[in-house]
Formats: C-alpha cells, structure tokens, sequence
C-alpha cells in the first residue's frame, strides 16, 4: 500500500471530533454531578440513622445480658451519642459505646429532657422492656435540611427509620 492510496482509510479522530466528545461529557457531568452529591449526602445522613438504630439495639441486648438497665444518650451540641448503664447502676465497662457523628449532621429531640448538655433519649430495663419516658423520635438533619427520623414502632417496643415526605 502507498500512503496516497485513496482506498486506505485513516485511522483515528481529528481534534474537531475530540473537541466536541469532550464537550458533551461536560454537559453530561454538569447534569449528573449535583444528583450524585444528592447522593452522596443521603447516604451520610443514611449511616449515621442506622448507627444510631443499631445503638439502641445494643442497649436493649446490654440490657438482657448484663442485668443492668441501659440508656443510650444524645449529646446534640458535641453531634455525639453513645451507650451507657443507667446513672446509679454499674455495669460492664467495657461494653461502654460512643460515637461521634458526621459534623454537617445534627440531632433534633423534641421534648427532650436535657441533663448538663446530654439528653438520655432510650433506657432499657433489664428485660429489655423500654421506658415509657423513651423520647418518641429523634430527627438526623444534615446541612442541607434533608431529615430522617429515628422513631418509636407502633407497639412502642423498637425504633425504626422513618424517611421524611418531600
């Protein structure tokens, strides 16, 4: 073959070609990139309600197995929580439980009775059995005023997550 052979064709894209490849993708990245951050927040807002629901799980097993009865605490202004026995009772140090939370994710607690910052959201008796001063729900809002709320279940025995209607 020669190379002014009119048959051969050429191999490759011109600069026009790549120029307008790389123009749509960033349309197409334009478009999609605020949907992932979307995403991307929710999931961190996901999270952290599923700690907090598997937090008051483990008080209610601490509860059963250790014959103590356990509290799990909010600190909304620290964005912390953890698991603990309830104040007056000892029970395993070791199975003690906190946890910081995501800094753009914050706590709201209605009706919340608040002791030197910390509001004592759940206690389980030693059956497992929850108090009937339990705080009825507790909201996870990011920075961005997407919200999920931790809630009582019906019969009052659990929590589960509640998604806000948008």
């Amino acid at each position: 073959m020669h190379e002014n052979d009119p048959t051969r064709s050429a191999a490759g894209f011109t600069l026009v070609e790549l120029i307008i490849v790389m123009a749509l993708l960033a349309i197409v990245m334009a478009i999609v990139a605020p949907s992932l951050s979307r995403s991307m927040r929710q999931r961190n807002l996901d999270g952290e309600a599923a700690r907090l629901l598997a937090a008051t799980e483990y008080a209610r097993d601490e509860a059963i197995s250790q014959g103590v009865p356990m509290t799990v605490w909010i600190d909304p202004e620290g964005r912390r929580f953890g698991i603990e026995p309830k104040e007056g009772f000892v029970g395993n140090e070791t199975r003690i439980r906190e946890f910081s939370v995501d800094p753009d994710i914050g706590f709201e607690i209605a009706n919340a009775v608040i002791k030197r910052g910390i509001v004592e959201a759940m206690e389980f008796a030693p059956d497992g059995t929850p108090a009937l001063t339990n705080v009825e729900s507790v909201v996870l809002k990011d920075r961005f005023n997407s919200a999920l709320t931790i809630a009582q279940t019906t019969d009052g025995w659990g929590y589960e997550i509640v998604k806000e209607a948008k």
